[in-house]
């Protein structure tokens, strides 16, 4: 059987990163970190096989000093919580860092567990603070998809309540 990978757009834009606003005058400025809320379904609601899917993230003029550790890539999934009704507890599946070396553009492999149907998830983009304030990395988050084997998995942008 060939394997098939799919790879969606999520969302697309132009978001600045870092600590100097107003170098990209086309971008939204949000600081120090971005994070995207994300529904991820399953094509079959009955499987619960913890297949991985990927996440792409695209970025422009992503720069990153030898020596440091990189920008931090966080994908934090929103369980129930099984002791409060309307509540939902957070769990870290995924860490990662983005540097230099990816050439602006970095897949991180998640494996989101054996829930069934959809899931929220979240993917965090948090530049890179260990290099001394004023000499933050600037650049801009431009593209965030998916890429699914056989069509196993397919999201949209934002939550969508359960």
């Amino acid at each position: 059987m060939a394997v098939n990978p799919q790879q969606e757009l999520i969302w697309q834009g132009r978001i600045h990163l870092g600590d100097e606003p107003g170098i990209y005058g086309d971008a939204h400025y949000s600081g120090i970190c971005a994070e995207f809320p994300i529904t991820i379904y399953r094509s079959d609601p009955s499987k619960t096989d913890d297949k991985p899917f990927k996440l792409v993230l695209e970025t422009e003029d992503l720069n990153t000093y030898n020596g440091y550790p990189g920008h931090a890539i966080t994908v934090i999934i929103y369980e129930p919580d099984p002791n409060q009704q309307f509540h939902s507890v957070e769990r870290v599946i995924v860490q990662g860092r983005f540097t230099s070396v990816d050439n602006n553009r970095k897949e991180i492999e998640v494996k989101p567990g054996t829930a069934k149907g959809l899931f929220s998830i979240t993917v965090r983009l948090r530049v890179d603070t260990s290099v001394n304030p004023g000499l933050y990395d600037d650049f801009i988050w431009s593209k965030l998809s998916l890429v699914s084997t056989d069509y196993t998995y397919y999201a949209s942008f934002g939550f969508i309540q359960q």
